[in-house]
């Protein structure tokens, strides 16, 4: 059973994203179903059963035209497969030795280096995509207008719900898609004590009492 890398990052992908919904199965399809080399023989009856729908060549290469090459045997070559499974492929490393006699049979292979900076640069791009996020977190929980909060939830201790609240989330590694949001929801939430309750456990707890 072949295991293969999936970029999680494809949902952000604008062309990913204008594909109707039969063509980004298909492409699922076709990554599960081509060699190890990212070569695919495409079969229209295997696609139809398998995606209990109807496909034609000459739709799919239109669809696809960027991302796929027809080769001289007819066989079709995911032209990215080989860079997002592999890095860069080297003739010195003996894991990568088939991939390039498939290719170079197909007359798809392409000298390349090492596929260590390959990892290195999905590495990078991680990276890159964590710093985005928590940056984006940041700015938006700065963006958060604790003044109309304050006016909004007068009876409620805003600034020091706020601090619980960042707290809260680091110790729990949460994320949202919009922090003002989720802050709301959190001022509204059952837990959260209004200022005069909280006022009472404090006197309460340190014996003095209220004045008239």
């Amino acid at each position: 059973m072949a295991k293969r890398f999936t970029d999680s990052m494809k949902w952000d992908d604008p062309f990913f994203l204008e594909l109707p919904n039969k063509y980004k199965l298909l492409w699922f399809f076709m990554l599960d179903k081509c060699d190890h080399a990212g070569i695919y023989q495409f079969s229209k009856r295997l696609v139809d059963f398998n995606l209990n729908g109807s496909y034609t060549e000459s739709e799919i290469l239109e669809v696809f035209n960027s991302r796929i090459t027809i080769l001289q045997s007819g066989k079709w070559f995911l032209r990215k497969f080989i860079s997002y499974q592999y890095g860069e492929l080297n003739e010195a490393n003996r894991a990568h030795n088939s991939v390039i006699n498939i290719l170079k049979k197909e007359g798809a292979y392409m000298g390349l280096i090492s596929p260590i900076q390959g990892y290195k640069d999905k590495d990078k791009d991680k990276d890159k995509v964590l710093i985005t996020k928590r940056m984006s977190k940041k700015l938006q929980i700065d963006k958060i207008d604790l003044v109309n909060l304050k006016t909004e939830f007068k009876n409620v201790d805003v600034s020091a719900e706020f601090l619980k609240w960042k707290d809260w989330m680091d110790s729990k590694g949460k994320t949202y898609k919009n922090y003002n949001a989720a802050f709301r929801n959190w001022l509204r939430s059952d837990f959260v004590k209004p200022k005069e309750m909280m006022t009472n456990e404090k006197m309460h707890y340190t014996g003095s009492k209220l004045p008239n």
